[in-house]
């Protein structure tokens, strides 16, 4: 009995130590969202902080933001991943012996760039006075680089979209493309024989399998994106800003009765990605039931 308890005793004191920090900070967080903040001698629960969080045009808009970067960057992202691990599964088809190297590092290489300093790359490249538009007034193709779109810190998150479609554009890719290795060979073999030609065999075979999984990648993203920070905060506007960096500037600007109002913006961020991915969940398990795969 001891010896098969010894692995969990082993991990109880760091299993503890993440339950108490993240269980308890959310917790503490939760708290003093619903008015409870012994430092400004607030004892009672209320919801004044989420009422008037809701009557505010400020957070509607910032939640109309971070909710239309979200889904754009994650559509785009699921596109390119999708695209991605579907063409290296048609070259390791093509080579019999597995994409080549070359192509699976070059699509890996935005994995090992951190989130910050993609960010960066974006500023560099797509701002008025960036690489891309210097390249372009060179040759001709615009008169002044003042002429070149505003894609970096502009109010609809160009920006930001590019950069996490980016970014992760390849981690959809890495949870497709096992999926698509349990394809095998023969399959296309048979469908060459009933006259399915590639389009035909991806559309009937390739992508009904990988919708599972697609729609959880998907998914990943979406909620990543709607809860991140470090890149609205670099490539966004200071108004309309994306709801954490919206938190933050409540956090640190306003004063300690403002607090309550940017626990309140958290705790909406954790409840609206519970009920995301609860649907999602359901979602993927009637995926599962109408395909017969349960």
């Amino acid at each position: 009995m001891l010896q098969k308890s010894k692995p969990y005793l082993l991990l109880l004191p760091a299993t503890a130590t993440i339950v108490l920090l993240f269980f308890g900070g959310l917790f503490d967080g939760l708290l003093k969202s619903l008015g409870y903040f012994p430092a400004i001698g607030k004892m009672e629960l209320d919801l004044t902080a989420y009422t008037g969080l809701l009557g505010s045009s400020d957070f509607w808009e910032s939640l109309a933001l971070t909710t239309r970067v979200a889904a754009l960057s994650s559509l785009i992202a699921s596109i390119l991943g999708g695209i991605i691990a579907i063409s290296l599964f048609m070259l390791s088809e093509s080579a019999k012996s597995g994409a080549p190297r070359f192509w699976q590092r070059l699509f890996q290489l935005p994995l090992t760039i951190p989130h910050l300093v993609g960010g960066y790359i974006i500023v560099l490249l797509f701002m008025q006075s960036g690489f891309l538009s210097k390249i372009l007034a060179t040759a001709g193709v615009i008169d002044d680089i003042s002429d070149f779109p505003v894609l970096v810190n502009d109010p609809f998150g160009w920006g930001i979209i590019m950069a996490y479609a980016w970014k992760e554009a390849p981690f959809v890719s890495l949870m497709i493309y096992p999926v698509l290795t349990r394809i095998h060979s023969s399959w296309r073999d048979v469908s060459r024989v009933f006259g399915a030609k590639g389009w035909q065999f991806i559309r009937e075979i390739v992508l009904p399998i990988i919708f599972p999984a697609w729609t959880i990648a998907a998914f990943i993203v979406f909620v990543f994106t709607f809860s991140a920070f470090e890149v609205p905060y670099l490539l966004g506007v200071t108004y309309p800003s994306m709801l954490p960096v919206y938190s933050y500037q409540l956090y640190t600007s306003g004063t300690l009765a403002d607090r309550p109002e940017a626990l309140a913006v958290n705790i909406i961020l954790a409840a609206l990605t519970i009920l995301l991915g609860l649907a999602v969940y359901f979602f993927s398990k009637r995926w599962n039931v109408l395909k017969g795969w349960n």
